[in-house]
């Protein structure tokens, strides 16, 4: 499940620790996991946007404040990633920005084909279980008919 009041606020805090990191001079191999959450973290504001975080009947109790947060968290990423440019640039090796901008778009197809297929299992386990369940009912409610159907046919003989 996606906490989406606190995606921007995991945005900044991985970006922040990539741009001291890179600013530092660390080593490039040692930093693309970090780059790679972040690209983690865009795929699951993307799936927030959609409204695939919650199930079906979460989805009926969104809030205008998981909205918000949801264009927060993209303002954020936008802005950290222009940051995050600037600064590999500046500060690292040649070729790093496009490096990581080619493993990030790996990394954010991975884990939103994943987010996306957990939202189909459960979408399908949920409307599996309704038709159960609104089988059972009609069931029920056909066995309560002809048994009431019965008794007043008794009644009239």
């Amino acid at each position: 499940m996606i906490e989406v009041l606190a995606l921007a606020s995991a945005v900044s805090s991985i970006a922040g620790g990539i741009s001291s990191a890179i600013k530092a001079g660390k080593d490039v191999n040692s930093i693309m996991p970090a780059f790679g959450k972040l690209a983690n973290l865009e795929a699951e504001i993307g799936i927030a946007e959609k409204g695939r975080h919650k199930g079906p009947l979460g989805r009926l109790t969104s809030t205008e404040e998981e909205g918000f947060a949801i264009a927060q968290a993209k303002m954020k990423h936008k802005e950290c990633m222009d940051d995050l440019r600037s600064t590999t640039r500046l500060y690292g090796p040649p070729g790093m920005w496009d490096m990581v901008v080619h493993e990030q778009a790996q990394a954010r197809k991975r884990r939103k084909d994943a987010l996306e297929a957990e939202a189909d299992k459960r979408d399908k386990i949920f409307y599996f279980l309704t038709v159960v369940v609104c089988v059972i009912i009609f069931g029920i409610g056909t066995a309560g008919l002809f048994w009431g159907a019965a008794i007043l046919a008794e009644e009239v003989k």
